[in-house]
């Protein structure tokens, strides 16, 4: 059993993420707004709507012009913010407390791509248009402001490489 699935699967080993029925509010809220977002002109008041509802019930503030895959995982969404230009992969699990945010008020590109099947830890910053690959795991209250490589662990303030992908730690 992959570190993936104790990590994040249910007693069964499943995926959490994978299952419909296991959408939290938060994201199930930011995949309508989103739909309301790509309607164009007259989606729009009802993105906003559906945003400002999300974070009143959620405090999570997910712009609705970010892109989530629709089985992102968000288990308890309290404080979590997703920057517009963010991009996050399938069955990617996001804990309390993430930001996923800009560096610098430029415009286009600001904020992450986060990979498929990502951990991303409690408290956790990614900030800037970095890559964050696919299996990576980022730890809680790290600071990403580098690429982080597929598979690899990222700890710390800032974020270093301690794991990557079928190395053997140290501890």
């Amino acid at each position: 059993m992959s570190a993936y699935v104790e990590m994040c699967g249910d007693r069964k080993g499943r995926i959490v993420a994978r299952s419909g029925r296991r959408r939290s509010v938060a994201v199930r809220l930011y995949l309508l707004s989103h739909g309301a977002c790509q309607a164009g002109r007259l989606g729009w008041p009802f993105a906003k709507l559906l945003h400002w509802t999300a974070k009143i019930l959620t405090a999570a503030d997910i712009d609705p012009r970010a892109h989530l895959h629709p089985t992102v995982y968000i288990p308890h969404a309290t404080g979590v913010v997703i920057g517009e230009t963010a991009t996050v992969g399938a069955d990617t699990v996001i804990m309390p407390g993430v930001v996923i945010g800009a560096q610098k008020l430029t415009s286009g590109k600001r904020h992450a791509d986060v990979g498929a099947r990502v951990m991303v830890g409690a408290g956790a910053k990614v900030l800037g248009p970095v890559v964050v690959g696919d299996d990576a795991i980022i730890g809680a209250n790290a600071v990403v402001i580098d690429d982080v490589p597929p598979g690899a662990t990222a700890v710390g303030v800032p974020a270093r490489i301690v794991v990557g992908a079928g190395e053997d730690s140290d501890r």
